[in-house]
């Protein structure tokens, strides 16, 4: 009774916190780019004085909002979940994987959560540089909230700068530093952040798009697609790179999570990536987990060697 209720009690946490989590992942990335992409449309505002900028900054601004807050909320009950749903496992790391959380919520999240406020209404109640510094400052903080709760992943992804102490049966944190600049949480922060770039870049083109092809707001919406054309290029770029080094770099420290991304059982040389597959029950299990096998597919040959390691053979 007690095993099958512990099993049941990790699924159903599992599934609350992975439905949490991608719903919360479906407003952050977009936050992350748009502030920058709002900050530069109120620098030129302060520069050209230009008043249609100022009503473009304001429009972009309201549907950043939006985003913003149901990321906070969603954000919010997902802190909370590493104590309600992982108790044990917070505890057991939590000298480690606590304190990047907890510099997150006092240094990034107050940064951000403190100017967004005269970011909205300082408009007129507060000088243009002042306006302009805090709306800067909100994407710079929002940005740091990202960079701080990767790296408590990435130390789960790759646990350095700890020690397991046998007397207390926890890890313990010996260099914040190791942590803070693990090559994991490097390579998934600029991945992450240059990605969040490219989305908000689409955000702004569509509905940009979407009002010249009706006629309407043409002023804001050329120079909206201008300011997200050359932004998102430029992040689109970035983000080839840093996806490649992350990969490189999880397939050295998690090698075994990196094949099962790919469906790769077994070791080879030459390993290509599956671009398109269609899978079926091979008939075998590992553990209580039946392994699907793929039956037709579409690959580049010997890429994922090429990608990892910089040649063919893994």
């Amino acid at each position: 009774m007690i095993e099958s209720f512990d099993v049941t009690l990790v699924d159903w946490s599992r599934a609350q916190f992975a439905l949490t989590a991608i719903y919360h992942w479906l407003f952050v990335p977009l936050t992350l780019g748009l502030s920058f992409i709002i900050a530069i449309m109120e620098t030129i505002y302060v520069q050209t004085g230009n008043e249609e900028w100022k009503r473009m900054t304001r429009f972009w601004m309201t549907l950043f909002g939006i985003n913003f807050a149901i990321g906070i909320a969603t954000g919010i009950i997902l802190e909370f979940e590493f104590g309600t749903n992982w108790s044990s496992y917070s505890w057991f790391v939590g000298d480690i994987f606590g304190t990047p959380l907890a510099v997150e919520g006092i240094l990034a999240f107050f940064l951000e959560s403190t100017f967004v406020a005269v970011m909205f209404f300082g408009w007129n109640k507060v000088s243009k540089k002042f306006h302009l510094i805090s709306n800067w400052l909100v994407a710079i903080g929002a940005n740091l909230s990202a960079l701080w709760i990767l790296v408590a992943n990435a130390w789960m992804e790759n646990p350095v700068g700890m020690i397991f102490n046998p007397e207390t049966a926890r890890n313990e944190m010996v260099s914040f530093w190791a942590i803070l600049f693990n090559q994991v949480a490097i390579d998934k922060f600029l991945h992450t952040i240059t990605s969040g770039f490219v989305l908000a870049s689409m955000f702004v083109l569509g509905i940009s798009s979407w009002y010249l092809l009706r006629r309407r707001e043409e002023f804001l919406a050329k120079r909206s697609i201008l300011i997200a054309g050359i932004f998102g290029l430029l992040s689109s770029l970035l983000v080839v790179y840093t996806g490649d080094r992350s990969a490189r770099t999880i397939a050295s420290v998690q090698p075994v999570k990196f094949a099962a991304f790919e469906a790769l059982y077994d070791g080879r040389q030459d390993a290509g990536l599956v671009a398109v597959g269609l899978l079926k029950d091979s008939g075998k299990q590992m553990g209580k987990k039946k392994i699907k096998e793929i039956f037709f597919k579409i690959e580049i040959p010997s890429i994922i060697s090429i990608m990892t390691g910089g040649e063919r053979h893994t």
